[in-house]
Protein backbone atom coordinates (compact mmCIF):
# COMPACT_ATOMS: atom_id res chain seq x y z
CA UNK A 1 0.00 0.00 0.00
CA UNK A 2 1.98 2.96 -1.32
CA UNK A 3 2.03 5.93 1.03
CA UNK A 4 3.69 9.17 2.07
CA UNK A 5 4.19 10.01 5.72
CA UNK A 6 2.47 13.28 6.57
CA UNK A 7 4.91 15.60 8.37
CA UNK A 8 2.40 16.55 11.09
CA UNK A 9 0.31 13.40 11.51
CA UNK A 10 0.88 9.80 12.50
CA UNK A 11 -1.50 8.44 9.85
CA UNK A 12 0.14 8.04 6.42
CA UNK A 13 -1.37 9.37 3.21
CA UNK A 14 -2.18 6.39 0.98
CA UNK A 15 -1.69 6.94 -2.74
CA UNK A 16 -4.27 6.48 -5.45
CA UNK A 17 -3.06 5.27 -8.84
CA UNK A 18 -3.23 8.92 -9.96
CA UNK A 19 -2.88 11.10 -6.89
CA UNK A 20 -3.01 14.89 -6.90
CA UNK A 21 -1.80 17.27 -4.18
CA UNK A 22 -2.75 20.93 -3.91
CA UNK A 23 -4.81 23.65 -2.25
CA UNK A 24 -8.06 23.53 -4.24
CA UNK A 25 -10.73 21.86 -2.13
CA UNK A 26 -12.67 19.17 -3.97
CA UNK A 27 -10.19 19.09 -6.87
CA UNK A 28 -7.26 17.21 -5.27
CA UNK A 29 -6.79 13.96 -3.39
CA UNK A 30 -4.58 15.47 -0.66
CA UNK A 31 -5.09 19.08 0.34
CA UNK A 32 -2.40 21.44 1.72
CA UNK A 33 -3.81 24.81 2.72
CA UNK A 34 -0.60 26.92 2.78
CA UNK A 35 -0.75 30.07 0.65
CA UNK A 36 2.24 29.12 -1.54
CA UNK A 37 0.60 25.85 -2.61
CA UNK A 38 -1.02 25.93 -6.07
CA UNK A 39 -4.57 24.74 -6.69
CA UNK A 40 -3.22 21.53 -8.22
CA UNK A 41 0.41 21.57 -7.12
CA UNK A 42 1.81 18.12 -7.97
CA UNK A 43 0.76 14.71 -9.22
CA UNK A 44 2.03 11.26 -8.24
CA UNK A 45 1.20 8.41 -10.63
CA UNK A 46 1.64 4.65 -10.78
CA UNK A 47 3.06 3.56 -14.16
CA UNK A 48 2.53 -0.16 -13.70
CA UNK A 49 6.10 -0.70 -12.51
CA UNK A 50 6.97 2.36 -10.41
CA UNK A 51 5.72 5.72 -9.08
CA UNK A 52 6.47 9.08 -10.72
CA UNK A 53 6.04 12.56 -9.25
CA UNK A 54 5.45 15.61 -11.43
CA UNK A 55 5.49 19.29 -10.42
CA UNK A 56 2.50 21.30 -11.72
CA UNK A 57 2.93 24.42 -9.59
CA UNK A 58 4.10 28.02 -9.69
CA UNK A 59 6.26 27.81 -6.56
CA UNK A 60 7.93 24.46 -7.05
CA UNK A 61 8.25 20.94 -5.65
CA UNK A 62 11.47 19.61 -4.11
CA UNK A 63 12.70 16.02 -3.73
CA UNK A 64 15.71 15.58 -1.46
CA UNK A 65 16.36 19.36 -1.63
CA UNK A 66 16.44 19.32 -5.45
CA UNK A 67 13.79 21.34 -7.25
CA UNK A 68 11.91 19.37 -9.91
CA UNK A 69 11.73 20.59 -13.50
CA UNK A 70 8.06 21.60 -13.98
CA UNK A 71 5.86 19.04 -15.78
CA UNK A 72 8.72 16.50 -15.95
CA UNK A 73 8.36 13.05 -14.39
CA UNK A 74 10.73 12.03 -11.59
CA UNK A 75 10.78 8.46 -10.29
CA UNK A 76 10.24 8.25 -6.56
CA UNK A 77 12.50 6.12 -4.38
CA UNK A 78 11.93 4.75 -0.89
CA UNK A 79 13.08 7.27 1.70
CA UNK A 80 12.76 10.31 -0.58
CA UNK A 81 11.83 13.54 1.21
CA UNK A 82 9.36 15.76 -0.65
CA UNK A 83 8.58 19.43 0.01
CA UNK A 84 5.79 21.39 -1.67
CA UNK A 85 5.89 25.18 -2.23
CA UNK A 86 9.25 25.95 -0.64
CA UNK A 87 12.33 23.82 0.01
CA UNK A 88 12.13 24.54 3.75
CA UNK A 89 8.46 23.55 4.06
CA UNK A 90 7.63 20.40 6.08
CA UNK A 91 8.96 17.24 4.45
CA UNK A 92 6.79 14.33 3.34
CA UNK A 93 8.64 11.01 3.53
CA UNK A 94 8.14 8.26 0.92
CA UNK A 95 7.46 5.21 3.12
CA UNK A 96 6.04 2.62 0.73
CA UNK A 97 6.13 2.23 -3.05
CA UNK A 98 4.06 -0.93 -3.53
CA UNK A 99 1.42 -1.04 -6.25
CA UNK A 100 -1.82 0.83 -5.44
CA UNK A 101 -4.38 -1.15 -3.44
CA UNK A 102 -8.02 -0.72 -2.43
CA UNK A 103 -8.17 -0.30 1.34
CA UNK A 104 -10.40 0.02 4.36
CA UNK A 105 -8.90 2.54 6.77
CA UNK A 106 -9.93 2.17 10.41
CA UNK A 107 -11.36 5.50 11.56
CA UNK A 108 -10.20 4.97 15.14
CA UNK A 109 -6.67 3.64 14.69
CA UNK A 110 -5.82 4.75 11.15
CA UNK A 111 -4.71 1.21 10.31
CA UNK A 112 -5.42 0.01 6.79
CA UNK A 113 -6.46 -3.43 5.59
CA UNK A 114 -6.52 -4.65 2.00
CA UNK A 115 -10.01 -4.68 0.50
CA UNK A 116 -10.93 -7.98 -1.10
CA UNK A 117 -13.32 -8.10 -4.06
CA UNK A 118 -15.82 -9.74 -1.70
CA UNK A 119 -15.12 -8.51 1.82
CA UNK A 120 -16.95 -9.58 4.99
CA UNK A 121 -17.36 -7.05 7.81
CA UNK A 122 -16.40 -6.62 10.56
CA UNK A 123 -14.52 -9.91 10.07
CA UNK A 124 -14.72 -13.39 8.55
CA UNK A 125 -15.81 -15.11 11.78
CA UNK A 126 -18.96 -13.15 12.50
CA UNK A 127 -19.94 -11.10 9.46
CA UNK A 128 -22.65 -8.49 9.80
CA UNK A 129 -22.26 -6.98 6.33
CA UNK A 130 -20.46 -7.42 3.06
CA UNK A 131 -18.63 -5.00 0.80
CA UNK A 132 -18.27 -6.31 -2.73
CA UNK A 133 -17.56 -5.23 -6.29
CA UNK A 134 -20.20 -5.65 -8.99
CA UNK A 135 -18.04 -6.27 -12.09
CA UNK A 136 -20.91 -5.44 -14.45
CA UNK A 137 -21.46 -1.89 -13.16
CA UNK A 138 -18.00 -1.36 -11.66
CA UNK A 139 -19.66 -0.23 -8.42
CA UNK A 140 -18.90 -1.23 -4.84
CA UNK A 141 -21.94 -2.33 -2.83
CA UNK A 142 -22.38 -2.39 0.94
CA UNK A 143 -24.99 -4.91 2.10
CA UNK A 144 -26.17 -5.94 5.56
CA UNK A 145 -26.53 -9.66 6.25
CA UNK A 146 -29.39 -9.29 8.69
CA UNK A 147 -32.05 -8.01 6.29
CA UNK A 148 -34.00 -10.70 4.46
CA UNK A 149 -36.49 -8.34 2.84
CA UNK A 150 -35.16 -8.42 -0.71
CA UNK A 151 -31.95 -6.76 -1.85
CA UNK A 152 -32.94 -3.17 -1.18
CA UNK A 153 -30.48 -2.99 1.70
CA UNK A 154 -27.52 -3.00 -0.72
CA UNK A 155 -26.25 0.51 -1.37
CA UNK A 156 -23.56 1.91 -3.64
CA UNK A 157 -20.48 3.27 -1.86
CA UNK A 158 -17.69 5.38 -3.34
CA UNK A 159 -14.13 6.39 -2.64
CA UNK A 160 -13.91 8.35 0.60
CA UNK A 161 -17.25 7.14 1.98
CA UNK A 162 -17.56 6.20 5.63
CA UNK A 163 -18.53 2.56 6.26
CA UNK A 164 -20.12 1.87 9.65
CA UNK A 165 -20.70 -1.68 10.84
CA UNK A 166 -21.68 -2.17 14.47
CA UNK A 167 -19.03 -0.53 16.65
CA UNK A 168 -16.57 -0.40 13.78
CA UNK A 169 -16.02 2.35 11.24
CA UNK A 170 -13.80 2.63 8.18
CA UNK A 171 -13.11 4.98 5.34
CA UNK A 172 -13.29 3.40 1.90
CA UNK A 173 -10.14 4.00 -0.14
CA UNK A 174 -10.36 3.01 -3.81
CA UNK A 175 -6.91 3.37 -5.30
CA UNK A 176 -8.16 3.46 -8.89
CA UNK A 177 -11.75 4.46 -9.57
CA UNK A 178 -11.19 3.36 -13.17
CA UNK A 179 -9.94 -0.05 -12.04
CA UNK A 180 -12.91 -1.93 -13.47
CA UNK A 181 -12.39 -0.66 -17.05
CA UNK A 182 -10.50 -3.79 -18.06
CA UNK A 183 -13.07 -6.05 -16.47
CA UNK A 184 -15.92 -4.31 -18.27
CA UNK A 185 -14.21 -4.95 -21.61
CA UNK A 186 -14.31 -8.72 -21.09
CA UNK A 187 -17.17 -11.02 -22.03
CA UNK A 188 -19.69 -10.50 -19.27
CA UNK A 189 -20.57 -13.72 -17.50
CA UNK A 190 -22.80 -14.37 -14.52
CA UNK A 191 -22.77 -17.28 -12.11
CA UNK A 192 -26.11 -18.15 -13.75
CA UNK A 193 -24.11 -19.06 -16.90
CA UNK A 194 -22.50 -21.94 -14.97
CA UNK A 195 -23.92 -25.32 -14.08
CA UNK A 196 -23.72 -26.16 -10.37
CA UNK A 197 -22.92 -29.75 -9.47
CA UNK A 198 -23.74 -30.87 -5.93
CA UNK A 199 -22.13 -34.05 -4.62
CA UNK A 200 -23.35 -35.17 -1.21
CA UNK A 201 -22.36 -38.14 0.90
CA UNK A 202 -25.04 -40.82 1.36
CA UNK A 203 -25.96 -39.51 4.81
CA UNK A 204 -25.46 -35.88 3.66
CA UNK A 205 -22.89 -35.03 6.33
CA UNK A 206 -20.69 -33.60 3.55
CA UNK A 207 -21.64 -31.65 0.43
CA UNK A 208 -19.19 -30.52 -2.23
CA UNK A 209 -19.79 -28.28 -5.21
CA UNK A 210 -18.35 -27.88 -8.67
CA UNK A 211 -18.86 -24.99 -11.12
CA UNK A 212 -19.05 -26.17 -14.73
CA UNK A 213 -19.12 -24.25 -17.99
CA UNK A 214 -18.11 -25.75 -21.33
CA UNK A 215 -14.70 -27.34 -20.69
CA UNK A 216 -14.10 -25.51 -17.41
CA UNK A 217 -14.72 -27.30 -14.09
CA UNK A 218 -13.95 -25.49 -10.85
CA UNK A 219 -14.12 -27.65 -7.69
CA UNK A 220 -14.94 -25.88 -4.42
CA UNK A 221 -13.70 -27.19 -1.06
CA UNK A 222 -16.58 -28.48 1.07
CA UNK A 223 -18.25 -25.85 3.27
CA UNK A 224 -21.37 -25.82 5.45
CA UNK A 225 -23.09 -23.34 3.13
CA UNK A 226 -23.09 -25.94 0.33
CA UNK A 227 -25.89 -27.79 2.11
CA UNK A 228 -27.99 -24.61 2.16
CA UNK A 229 -27.52 -24.21 -1.61
CA UNK A 230 -28.38 -27.89 -2.07
CA UNK A 231 -31.57 -27.31 -0.04
CA UNK A 232 -32.52 -24.45 -2.36
CA UNK A 233 -31.71 -26.54 -5.45
CA UNK A 234 -34.05 -29.30 -4.28
CA UNK A 235 -36.80 -26.73 -3.71
CA UNK A 236 -36.44 -25.64 -7.31
CA UNK A 237 -36.51 -29.26 -8.48
CA UNK A 238 -39.80 -29.84 -6.64
CA UNK A 239 -41.42 -26.86 -8.33
CA UNK A 240 -40.16 -27.90 -11.77
CA UNK A 241 -41.79 -31.31 -11.21
CA UNK A 242 -45.01 -29.55 -10.23
CA UNK A 243 -44.96 -27.70 -13.56
CA UNK A 244 -44.62 -24.18 -12.17
CA UNK A 245 -43.46 -21.43 -14.51
CA UNK A 246 -39.74 -20.62 -14.15
CA UNK A 247 -40.41 -17.27 -12.46
CA UNK A 248 -42.25 -19.05 -9.63
CA UNK A 249 -39.85 -21.97 -9.16
CA UNK A 250 -37.81 -22.50 -6.03
CA UNK A 251 -38.97 -19.65 -3.79
CA UNK A 252 -38.70 -20.55 -0.10
CA UNK A 253 -39.96 -18.30 2.73
CA UNK A 254 -37.14 -17.46 5.13
CA UNK A 255 -39.33 -18.63 8.02
CA UNK A 256 -39.76 -22.08 6.41
CA UNK A 257 -36.04 -22.38 5.72
CA UNK A 258 -35.16 -21.54 9.32
CA UNK A 259 -37.55 -24.22 10.62
CA UNK A 260 -36.42 -26.94 8.21
CA UNK A 261 -32.69 -26.23 8.50
CA UNK A 262 -32.57 -25.32 12.19
CA UNK A 263 -30.86 -22.00 11.43
CA UNK A 264 -31.64 -18.42 12.38
CA UNK A 265 -32.38 -15.88 9.62
CA UNK A 266 -29.05 -14.21 10.30
CA UNK A 267 -27.23 -17.56 10.04
CA UNK A 268 -28.85 -18.18 6.66
CA UNK A 269 -27.79 -14.76 5.44
CA UNK A 270 -24.22 -15.28 6.70
CA UNK A 271 -24.01 -18.62 4.89
CA UNK A 272 -25.29 -17.06 1.67
CA UNK A 273 -22.68 -14.31 1.86
CA UNK A 274 -19.95 -16.87 2.55
CA UNK A 275 -21.14 -18.89 -0.46
CA UNK A 276 -20.95 -15.84 -2.73
CA UNK A 277 -17.52 -14.98 -1.35
CA UNK A 278 -16.15 -18.49 -1.92
CA UNK A 279 -17.43 -18.56 -5.50
CA UNK A 280 -16.25 -15.01 -6.22
CA UNK A 281 -12.74 -15.97 -5.09
CA UNK A 282 -12.78 -19.10 -7.28
CA UNK A 283 -13.79 -17.39 -10.54
CA UNK A 284 -12.19 -14.58 -12.58
CA UNK A 285 -12.93 -11.07 -11.39
CA UNK A 286 -15.17 -10.21 -14.36
CA UNK A 287 -17.80 -12.85 -13.46
CA UNK A 288 -20.78 -11.52 -11.51
CA UNK A 289 -21.78 -13.75 -8.57
CA UNK A 290 -24.68 -11.64 -7.33
CA UNK A 291 -27.25 -13.90 -9.04
CA UNK A 292 -26.25 -16.99 -7.04
CA UNK A 293 -29.23 -16.49 -4.72
CA UNK A 294 -32.21 -14.30 -5.56
CA UNK A 295 -34.32 -12.46 -3.00
CA UNK A 296 -37.73 -10.97 -2.79
CA UNK A 297 -39.89 -10.00 0.22
CA UNK A 298 -38.82 -12.50 2.92
CA UNK A 299 -38.16 -15.25 0.37
CA UNK A 300 -35.05 -16.65 -1.28
CA UNK A 301 -34.25 -19.09 -4.08
CA UNK A 302 -31.27 -20.48 -5.95
CA UNK A 303 -30.65 -18.13 -8.86
CA UNK A 304 -28.97 -20.70 -11.10
CA UNK A 305 -31.30 -22.71 -13.33
CA UNK A 306 -28.68 -25.27 -14.38
CA UNK A 307 -27.60 -27.78 -11.78
CA UNK A 308 -27.28 -31.47 -11.02
CA UNK A 309 -27.39 -33.32 -7.74
CA UNK A 310 -25.46 -36.48 -6.93
CA UNK A 311 -25.78 -38.60 -3.82
CA UNK A 312 -22.52 -40.46 -3.77
CA UNK A 313 -22.00 -41.59 -7.36
CA UNK A 314 -25.72 -41.80 -8.16
CA UNK A 315 -27.47 -38.98 -10.02
CA UNK A 316 -30.43 -37.82 -7.94
CA UNK A 317 -31.74 -35.09 -10.24
CA UNK A 318 -30.67 -32.54 -12.78
CA UNK A 319 -32.07 -29.66 -14.79
CA UNK A 320 -31.65 -28.56 -18.36
CA UNK A 321 -32.12 -24.81 -18.16
CA UNK A 322 -35.13 -24.74 -15.85
CA UNK A 323 -37.54 -26.88 -17.85
CA UNK A 324 -36.81 -30.59 -17.45
CA UNK A 325 -35.85 -32.92 -14.63
CA UNK A 326 -34.38 -36.40 -14.92
CA UNK A 327 -34.01 -38.68 -11.94
CA UNK A 328 -32.42 -42.05 -11.42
Amino acid sequence: MACLQHPDREQPVYLMAHHTIGRRQGAVDTRITSAEISGIHAAIQWTGTHWNIRDLSRNGTWVNDQQLVPAKNYQLQLGDKVAFGRADNPLWAVENLDAPENLLIDLRTGEAQYLERYHLLPDERDPVATLHLNPVTGQWLYELTGNSNGGENARVVKHGDRIDCGRHGWQLFLADNQGTTKELSLEQLSIADFKLRFISSYHEEHVQMQLIREKVKVPLPGRSHHYLLLYLARARIRDIKRGLDPEFQGWIPIQVATQELGLTPNSINMQLFRARKQIAESLPDAIDTSALVERRAWEIRLGCGQFEIYKGSQLEAHTSGAETVNEQ
